[in-house]
């Protein structure tokens, strides 16, 4: 949970500072920048908001709010820009981040057969009679009692399913460790086996956690952006130099704290033969005009060898306004006119469709007031590697694939179109769909829907639970504090190895690599229930083999004594 600092609250009409810990439902908090939200909050006033919410939605960028618009904020998220102020609906426990950190009562619990099933003992009885009537027979009655107990526990060992499936349980896991794979509950491989759906969290499952330019549309082409061979050189080197120093990034070693829109930006340039410290060391910075979240837009200066060069970089639209020219891909630059001005907005209309994010750049070579637009850049979280392969192989083997994200529709759709979770559909339900809508029918919907948006951590388990009524089996991959509610509901939680949350760890029953160790996971636990099965009935059939021995001793005995 969240340390006890200060918060400020308006109380009596007056500004006060108090502990985290004494906040109460109802308090009014006052918020800033970098603050980080201490409750759940009900937005009461917002001025150029925008809250981090990665740790409670797995978004990434940084989420603009308004009053009207998306007035509930959640405690751990926090404010990246502007101020607002907001009631307090939830403390502690009772908060989405809190909920989402409660440990589990029967969490890591080995579920285990029982050591004898009952019916088995019948096995035992069916002995008696025969060493009765040998009993009669023989002059040794301890002899032939303790041949009979001898008898009745190997076929109580034979019947013995825990001790067989331990076995087999343990065999399966030597091989998973070779690979890294660790399982915090040996009974979760077994129910893998019986898993009827498995669901996905988007960012750091199956996307990457870092951004990268997909396209960049100039005013009169768009060009791929792992192919700009057709670009004039001039125009795209001034492209690159705008990426790698338009932003707060000073110095090499800070880039991987950057934000993931600049980083993003920097390693694009990086990639394309662009060298950030001599990019640095030859152009020295003489303006800035940092990013604000009422302009929309950051910009900055530089000089070399006399010659003044300066970059704008931000929101598409009010780039755009800024511009009074604009250069084509082959490095002509043209007076800007409404046809631009038209032609770009449905280039970011096409960005936005898609669910990923548009940043505009413009530079001037006179004053930071006369700018000519470069171009637009799409950026996108990437799929994972492999996770084409990954969903393709879970569907062949009648599993169905569900995906669970906080992040906006366009992008959740657009990632389950391009993994092959969406197969097609272009259906969807997001969580403030799902709070207005009755049990019932959303547990109607969850059978035909596969993909669920803008949904907080407690939706996550809500819509586990409502499958799981359904008769489903359900697997849960998450990599963050927010899929914490969703592990604990799933009947196994499968979280990383590395690159997850250290409290998701704990409550994860299963622990891989990566994704790419999913289909070996299922394929150890079809081939270890499988194996169960045949040793199952190879147990009852020497247990069957045993008996008929016991009787022919007994008739063949009788035989030979008349």
């Amino acid at each position: 949970m969240m340390a006890h600092n200060p918060v400020t609250i308006i109380k009596d009409g007056n500004l006060t500072n108090i502990d985290t810990g004494q906040l109460c439902r109802g308090d009014l908090v006052v918020l800033q920048t970098a603050d980080i939200v201490p409750a759940d909050l009900r937005l009461v006033e917002a001025n150029g908001l925008e809250v981090d919410e990665f740790e409670i939605t797995g978004e990434i960028m940084p989420v603009a709010k308004t009053v009207d618009d998306d007035a509930d904020i959640y405690m751990g998220s926090r404010i990246t820009k502007g101020m607002g102020k907001g009631i307090v609906v939830a403390v502690g426990e009772q908060t989405e981040f809190g909920k989402a950190l409660q440990p589990s009562e029967d969490q890591n619990k080995v579920r285990d057969s029982p050591m004898i099933e009952k019916k088995y003992l019948i096995l035992v009885g069916l002995l008696l009679p025969a060493f009765i009537v040998q009993a009669v027979r023989s002059d040794n009655l301890i002899v032939m009692a303790a041949f009979y107990l001898l008898l009745s526990a190997v076929l109580l060992l034979l019947q013995n399913d825990r001790f067989f499936r331990r076995l087999l349980i343990s065999n399966e896991l030597r091989k998973l460790e070779h690979l890294d794979i660790q399982l915090r509950d040996a009974g979760a491989l077994e129910r893998m086996s019986h898993i009827s759906a498995i669901c996905f969290d988007k960012t750091g499952v199956l996307t990457t956690r870092q951004m990268e330019v997909k396209t960049i549309y100039f005013a009169d082409k768009m060009f791929d952006a792992n192919d700009t061979s057709a670009v004039g050189k001039g125009i795209f080197d001034r492209v690159k130099i705008g990426c790698v120093l338009c932003n707060d990034v000073l110095f090499f070693e800070k880039l991987e704290s950057a934000n993931p829109l600049d980083k993003a930006l920097i390693s694009y340039a990086l990639k394309n033969g662009s060298d950030f410290q001599d990019m640095h060391l030859l152009y020295k910075r003489i303006y800035d005009q940092p990013f604000d979240s009422e302009n929309r837009y950051m910009a900055s200066g530089f000089e070399r060898d006399g010659k003044k060069y300066y970059f704008a970089k931000g929101d598409p639209e009010v780039i755009l306004k800024l511009c009074k020219s604009y250069m084509t891909a082959a490095g002509t630059q043209k007076t800007a006119g409404a046809e631009f001005l038209n032609s770009n907005l449905l280039n970011l209309e096409t960005v936005n469709a898609n669910g990923d994010t548009a940043i505009a750049l413009a530079y001037s070579n006179v004053s930071p007031e006369n700018y000519t637009f470069l171009c637009l850049l799409q950026l996108e979280n990437p799929l994972q590697a492999g996770v084409r392969e990954i969903i393709k192989d879970v569907a062949e083997r009648g599993i169905r694939s569900i995906l669970l994200t906080g992040d906006k529709p366009e992008t959740a759709m657009r990632v389950a179109e391009d993994c092959g979770i969406a197969r097609g559909s272009k259906i969807y339900l997001t969580g403030r769909t799902i709070n207005r809508m009755d049990p019932v029918e959303i547990a109607r919907q969850t059978a035909h829907c596969s993909i669920f948006a803008r949904l907080l951590p407690s939706q996550k388990g809500f819509l586990i639970r409502l499958l799981q009524q359904n008769g489903d089996r359900i697997a849960m991959v998450g990599d963050g504090v927010n899929d914490g509610i969703a592990l604990r509901a799933a009947d196994i939680g499968i979280t990383f190895v590395k690159d997850s949350a250290p409290v998701l760890r704990n409550l994860a029953q299963i622990l891989i690599r990566d994704l790419s160790d999913l289909p070996r996971l299922m394929e150890s636990s079809r081939r270890m229930g499988s194996r169960i099965k045949q040793l199952k009935f190879f147990r009852f059939l020497a247990a069957i083999v045993l008996l008929s021995g016991v009787y022919a001793w007994v008739l063949t005995s009788g035989i030979f004594g008349r």
